[in-house]
């Protein structure tokens, strides 16, 4: 066990020795910035749903109501592109310079190789939203500092609530949580279409359009009677988690199914990385 989390570890340490890996980061942070900026400027957009609640516009125009805004705004696009491009890269960039020829020619089998590798893409995935959650909140401070109430709305989900700074807090980081284990189903896209023997670019573009897709599906009420069918229906459920009576029945059902097609879309990346000839 000891050697496995030492191999891990050495699976992070190359993947953040890479520059593309922290593009991520800065354009989340730029993204935060020009975003409070405008906030600062002309308001928060849901301003008019606190005012039509009958509540406080003060109290609730907080730090967590502006790091839940920017999070909502940002993170499903933009995590997709740079989780993509990350994951897209991880096995197919070295199968493609030669560096899994060396990596094979020691004593570990192509399953651990693979494990490790999309081990690191989910902590990568659910690292790279707690740096937006947790930015976006540090930066919200600055703004309106410590306390107030949060103002919770997602649309996707049909959630709207109202709560204290206390609890407001807890359920902000139980979404930070939530999103991050959504979106590792991007990277396990990205991942799968790795394996295959194409270009790092291909996978990227391809895992992409594929969540375009669905999620353009989706929303359009194209398949309203099959939601159930489509990945991005099933990401969303980190929304409920911000329900003030949470249906857990619900919400797990949500996250067995992304856990399913995460293992699914492993298996069939090994069995199609177990297929190819890496040595010749």
């Amino acid at each position: 066990m000891s050697l496995f989390l030492h191999q891990w570890y050495s699976e992070l340490l190359k993947l953040f020795a890479r520059r593309r890996t922290y593009i991520g980061f800065g354009a989340f942070v730029l993204l935060q910035i020009l975003i409070f900026m405008l906030v600062k400027k002309f308001g928060l957009p849901t301003q008019r749903l606190i005012a039509g609640s009958g509540e406080n516009v003060t109290y609730y125009l907080s730090a967590l109501t502006l790091a839940s805004f920017v999070l909502g705004a940002s993170v499903f696009l933009l995590g997709a592109l740079f989780l993509s491009l990350v994951a897209g890269d991880i096995v197919a960039k070295e199968g493609e310079d030669g560096h899994m020829r060396l990596l094979l020619a020691r004593p570990i089998s192509r399953f651990r190789l693979l494990l490790l590798k999309y081990l690191t893409c989910s902590a990568y995935a659910v690292f790279l939203i707690q740096f937006l959650a947790w930015t976006a909140f540090l930066l919200g401070l600055t703004l309106h500092g410590w306390g107030g109430g949060y103002f919770a709305v997602v649309p996707e989900v049909s959630v709207i609530a109202f709560y204290d700074w206390g609890p407001g807090l807890q359920r902000y980081a139980c979404i930070s949580i939530g999103i991050g284990l959504s979106m590792t189903t991007i990277s396990s896209i990205a991942f799968f279409l790795s394996c295959f023997r194409i270009k790092p670019a291909a996978a990227t573009i391809g895992a992409l359009t594929y969540i375009l897709v669905d999620f353009i599906i989706r929303t359009g009420g194209f398949m309203d009677s099959y939601q159930h069918l489509l990945v991005t229906k099933h990401m969303a459920v980190w929304g409920r988690l911000l329900s003030e009576n949470i249906d857990w029945p619900l919400v797990l059902r949500g996250y067995t199914v992304i856990a399913v097609v995460n293992i699914t879309l492993f298996t069939l990346g090994y069995a199609v990385f177990e297929s190819r000839d890496l040595k010749s």
